[in-house]
């Protein structure tokens, strides 16, 4: 399991992103505060230069493990359940360019924010038809770029849909997805999960990504969050993916990106043992 960090070319000062910038400038952060793998929030793939980002990326010995996807939610309103099928084109056209940035390293796309709401396909009803249609189209797009996406399950304040891990796989074992799972999210569990263990030893194998943060949404030892339970419950169902951490910068990004390793590191070490290190 591979502890990453998140990065941005551009974010809100409220956004959930550690490190801020162009990829020359805190690549080299990531890597000398400890960081081996990265998330980047990206809002469309094609502003970026892919062949300068995977320079990058191999300078300073980092790999790419998943995409954040909301800001083109944020920007332009993408997702792929509204009612308008240009948009839904739209938004999988979007998801496809990230599969393609992700592609070279086998990483996931997340799809949070841009599974929309139910206002924005006009009923309950056809909003879960569009979902379903679009997740069908992008599990056939995820298989040609041989990547995985993650569908988050956000808490009931922030989603329509699918508010805990358990109707999560209840959806996913009701359809033959072949490269779409769940990506799970501490601070969203820690509002809709009675057991966060339990919940993940539930999901199983259906966990395909992990973003990780204290309840606060602050670094992880900064709130009340039980880790050990969540890396038990990780632990116990074999989960080799990635644990992003999408926490506020706060005081400052490094600050928040090397207290947050520290304690991850010493968690891991507790829960897994020293070969985890």
């Amino acid at each position: 399991m591979i502890i990453a960090t998140t990065g941005s070319l551009q974010a809100g000062p409220n956004a959930p992103i550690v490190y801020r910038g162009r990829y020359e400038d805190i690549f080299p952060m990531m890597a000398e505060d400890g960081y081996h793998g990265v998330e980047l929030h990206i809002r469309d793939s094609r502003e970026i230069d892919r062949g300068i980002l995977a320079e990058q990326l191999k300078q300073n010995y980092l790999t790419l493990t998943s995409i954040g996807t909301g800001a083109a939610y944020g920007a332009w309103h993408l997702n792929i359940a509204d009612h308008d099928a240009a948009v839904r084109r739209r938004a999988i056209e979007c998801l496809r360019e990230h599969m393609i940035t992700v592609s070279p390293y086998h990483g996931l796309v997340i799809i949070g924010s841009m599974q929309g709401r139910f206002r924005d396909a006009g009923s309950p009803e056809e909003f879960v038809g569009n979902v379903e249609e679009s997740l069908y189209a992008l599990d056939r797009l995820a298989e040609q770029y041989d990547v995985t996406i993650g569908y988050e399950i956000m808490n009931h304040y922030e989603s329509d849909f699918l508010f805990n891990i358990k109707s999560g796989v209840h959806f996913m074992e009701g359809h033959s997805f072949k490269r779409i799972g769940l990506h799970i999210d501490t601070v969203h569990m820690n509002i809709d999960e009675s057991d966060l263990g339990n919940a993940i030893r539930e999901a199983g194998v259906w966990v395909k990504h992990v973003h990780i943060a204290d309840n606060d949404r602050y670094y992880p030892g900064h709130g009340h969050m039980n880790f050990r339970e969540i890396l038990q419950g990780l632990k116990d169902i074999r989960y080799e993916g990635a644990l992003a951490l999408e926490t506020f910068c706060r005081p400052e990004s490094r600050i928040c990106g090397r207290k947050s390793l520290t304690y991850l590191n010493f968690m891991m070490e507790e829960v897994y043992g020293k070969e985890e290190e």
